[in-house]
């Protein structure tokens, strides 16, 4: 490891917990849940909503006056909810269950009612709120949308692997198309009990931990954490949660083609007007 104090030294998934340290993960949770299946969204203007999310990347699964099913081009459920309200808000987060047995013996957990999701969705879900005061649902059962075409990844030489030769390839300036709903991120002023909460009733693990730089003694700041899938590889991150001074939605984050469909999309969404940032995700 370099010696420069950054935010990547002393990562917990370097050298594990050591002793006294918070363990990553839960003794004995209620479930394990399979992903994070969509977000829910509040917009004044569904119009709006759907010209940007079409030029972000987005297929349209439903549309009525009043609720907006963004989806992917994997096959599954829709991965984004927006309804119409008064203002912009993020209004919460569902995670797949591995079936509906898992929803009722959560449901019963937490003695709570479960409830039939809309004809259009279909399955079951049960409703909770976290300690920060984010409602979070666990669901199973969803009707499941067929595969989309999706963008082909450019072809590459690579050493002495010749497979393109004499032609040239320029990414289109267009949506980049979005595959699948990656994961979210959190903040909460009340990261321990937050985290304790989500890895106890939904058997989620944190892939790294991070710290304060040369503080690690004082505990974690921010968790990246996964699902729990056994021996299949899961994401680095479904959720990410860090301590901050308001309880609030950060970002979400969606899988794509490649880095050209990334960054031609971007340059897609700039040449419509939008306001565009970059970040490195992994």
């Amino acid at each position: 490891m370099s010696d420069v104090v950054g935010a990547h030294n002393d990562l917990h998934s370097d050298q594990g917990a050591v002793r006294g340290e918070h363990p990553g993960r839960s003794r004995n949770p209620v479930i394990k849940v399979a992903d994070l299946a969509w977000l829910e969204f509040e917009k004044p203007d569904l119009n709006r909503a759907e010209a940007f999310a079409r030029a972000f990347g987005f297929g349209v699964a439903a549309r009525s006056a009043d609720e907006l099913q963004l989806r992917g081009t994997d096959a599954g459920a829709p991965c984004v909810l927006i309804r119409r309200g008064p203002a912009s808000r993020f209004c919460g987060l569902a995670f797949r269950a591995q079936d509906e047995i898992d929803v009722l013996r959560l449901a019963d957990h937490v003695n709570a009612p479960t409830r039939a999701l809309p004809e259009s969705i279909g399955g079951v879900a049960v409703e909770l709120t976290d300690p920060s005061g984010t409602p979070v649902k666990v669901v199973a059962g969803m009707h499941e949308l067929p595969q989309l075409p999706g963008q082909q990844p450019h072809v590459f030489n690579f050493g002495h692997d010749v497979i393109r030769a004499n032609a040239t390839q320029r990414p289109p300036r267009e949506p980049a198309a979005i595959q699948r709903l990656g994961h979210v991120v959190l903040q909460s002023t009340r990261y321990i009990e937050n985290l304790d909460w989500y890895l106890d009733h939904f058997g989620l693990i944190v892939s790294d931990f991070l710290y304060y730089p040369g503080q690690r003694h004082r505990g974690p700041t921010m968790s990246f954490i996964r699902c729990d899938r056994g021996s299949t590889p899961s994401d680095h991150h479904t959720l990410a949660m860090a301590l901050g001074p308001a309880n609030r939605y950060v970002h979400s984050a969606y899988q794509v083609s490649d880095l050209d469909a990334l960054a031609a999309g971007g340059e897609h969404l700039r040449d419509r007007g939008y306001v565009r940032s970059w970040g490195i995700g992994r």
